[in-house]
């Protein structure tokens, strides 16, 4: 091979494998990501037979936020906004509903977080009340997370005292979309929600899917012509 000829073929390659390793996504790591909104049954009160109202009350989307179980849809509130609850019910709830925490009684509610784009999930963060049953309000016995037509169930393991903490949900491959369902299992009558994280990387475009497909076939057809090169000269 002579040198011109050898100069471009190396060009060739690196342009090439530069193509491949510089894809938008191609080299993503999973990172925080947030809703843009959730849809679910308001949280309960003193009518349900709470000692204070458990709404979630700043909710932004349709739906009565005063009112036990209402369906909520379109808005984001008290799980999203960055505010974790550090102490019991008992201690920061209050009549008015303006508490940290989104309390459900009787049910076990399901949770729909919808995003502006498609995903692939890989982990969850639950921050929720953990009172050893006092007012009937305990830790959660489970999660069940699904996106699209994969779920996966997650049981909690609860720790000695009743301070809140938090649930790390690990998610297995595959799950792939622009929403996510999570329902709360409770394990008394009663459960509390403080907030809800997420992590996730974004979905390679068909763009990018075939351009890396065109880099690839371009390192493929210089490795062939180098070797029949190569057989030439040494044969």
């Amino acid at each position: 091979m002579n040198r011109l000829a050898y100069f471009f073929s190396r060009s060739l390659l690196s342009g090439a494998a530069a193509a491949a390793l510089t894809l938008p996504g191609a080299a993503a790591i999973a990172a925080p990501v947030s809703p843009t909104s959730y849809d679910m049954p308001n949280g309960y009160g003193i009518a349900s037979g709470g000692s204070y109202n458990y709404w979630d009350r700043s909710y932004t989307g349709s739906g009565d936020t005063e009112l036990d179980f209402a369906p909520l849809s379109g808005g984001l509130g008290d799980l999203t906004d960055g505010v974790f609850a550090t102490e019991r019910w008992d201690q920061v709830e209050n009549l008015a509903g303006t508490g940290p925490y989104v309390g459900w009684a009787l049910m076990d509610p399901v949770i729909t977080f919808h995003f502006g784009e498609t995903l692939v999930f890989s982990q969850l963060t639950i921050w929720h009340d953990d009172a050893n049953g006092y007012g009937n309000v305990a830790t959660p016995q489970g999660f069940i997370v699904t996106v699209g037509g994969l779920s996966q169930t997650f049981a909690v393991i609860d720790p000695p005292g009743d301070a809140p903490f938090a649930s790390v949900l690990n998610l297995g491959p595959g799950f792939v979309g622009d929403s996510l369902q999570l329902q709360v299992l409770r394990y008394d009558s009663a459960t509390m929600l403080s907030e809800v994280a997420f992590e996730a990387q974004p979905v390679p475009e068909p763009a990018s899917a075939a351009l890396l497909g065109l880099g690839l076939a371009a390192v493929l057809g210089w490795s062939r012509s180098r070797r029949r090169s190569e057989d030439a000269l040494t044969g």
